[in-house]
């Protein structure tokens, strides 16, 4: 544990040193157009409650930033996709590789259209810098995080094999009965489990981000996912890291506080393992499919979509299979189980689909 705080002591710092991009803002006021008899005009202070835009090749490689006083709705080709309020970016390129040509971005708000301001934003490098590094750091951040994960988790097999084995066994992920095994019987506030929580926790951050990054456009969060530097690469894995681990143990505390309500006390250590081994499955499972996507240097960002839509869906199964699972861990009726499902497990996958997927 000592080496790897090192290890990421030394890349924060080291990311310090790199120099930094110039971000160039530039005002597409110009561009506004207004719909008048079936065609479009341009915008000269009208008093409209729709503005329009055409994206063209010429934003590629920069961020749509929309700065609104009130909250607004974006519409592409005429088709709805978000409501907003006060600001929001738009990944030029990811808009261009799921829309065919030019799209039309139409922003309607009901308000005074002069306080609406949309700005590209894209960063230019002075003559002086290396651009080579500035421009593959997302990829030397890959590089590394993926060998440190890999040295965590060689760690963790070398510490514990059988518990690692046991987490990654992806026949009980998907099995109708639950046997006596290593992680059900060990303690949850063991040491070697608070590592593992912690290593999902990293994988799974580590995942998202690469996920958002690269993403398409109809991944909201990917515009979030701003980054501009390996040092900020890092400080977002740490963040959303720690962010991630705190989930599990709230995950942890709603399966307490749900059991403790429906009288299931004896299913909360099985029932927390369980989510844990599925998420430590689904996250591996991602991850290879990454590796083959880099390999075979494939370039479809609506493969992280759908990478991320199979991942909630193998977890929305694994509820499936958990009922059964808990069918003969109880003896109460199966409404009174599948309330107390809803309540542990449905709804907060719901929850969480909406925030990843919508």
């Amino acid at each position: 544990m000592r080496a790897s705080v090192l290890l990421i002591f030394f890349l924060l710092s080291a990311g310090t040193g790199w120099s930094q991009p110039t971000e160039i803002v530039k005002d597409l006021r110009d561009l506004w157009k207004v719909s008048a008899a079936n065609r479009l005009e341009e915008y000269t202070g009208q008093s409209v409650s729709t503005i329009h835009i055409v994206v063209t090749d010429r934003f590629k490689g920069g961020t749509l930033v929309i700065h609104a006083p009130q909250e607004f709705t974006l519409f592409v080709n005429g088709q709805l996709r978000f409501h907003a309020s006060e600001q929001y970016g738009l990944n030029v390129d990811s808009l261009l590789s799921v829309e065919m040509g030019s799209p039309l971005l139409s922003i309607f708000m009901k308000g005074n259209m002069a306080a609406l301001q949309i700005n590209h934003v894209y960063r230019a490098y002075r003559s002086n810098e290396n651009t080579a590094r500035q421009s593959t750091f997302f990829k030397d951040f890959v590089i590394l995080g993926s060998l440190l994960l890999f040295g965590f988790f060689v760690i963790l097999f070398r510490t514990n094999t059988r518990l690692t084995v046991d987490y990654l066994n992806v026949v009980k992920v998907f099995s109708l009965q639950e046997r006596e095994e290593a992680i059900v019987t060990s303690r949850i506030r063991s040491s070697v489990n608070i590592l593992f929580f912690v290593f999902i926790s990293m994988l799974g951050s580590f995942l998202l981000i690469i996920i958002f990054k690269s993403g398409p456009a109809l991944l909201h969060l990917s515009n979030n996912f701003s980054i501009q530097s390996m040092r900020g690469a890092l400080i977002q894995w740490l963040i959303l890291s720690v962010g991630m681990f705190i989930l599990l143990i709230g995950k942890l505390l709603l399966i307490w506080s749900m059991s403790t309500l429906f009288d299931y006390r004896g299913v909360v250590r099985f029932q927390f393992f369980n989510f844990i081994r599925t998420l430590f499955v689904v996250s591996v499972l991602m991850g290879l499919f990454l590796v083959i996507y880099y390999m075979l240097e494939m370039e479809n960002p609506d493969f992280f979509y759908f990478l991320l839509a199979s991942a909630c869906g193998i977890l929305t199964l694994n509820t499936f299979f958990l009922y059964f699972k808990l069918m003969t861990r109880t003896t109460s009726a199966v409404f009174h189980l599948f309330s107390y499902l809803c309540g542990s497990e449905i709804i907060p996958l719901m929850i969480l689909i909406k925030v990843l997927l919508y």
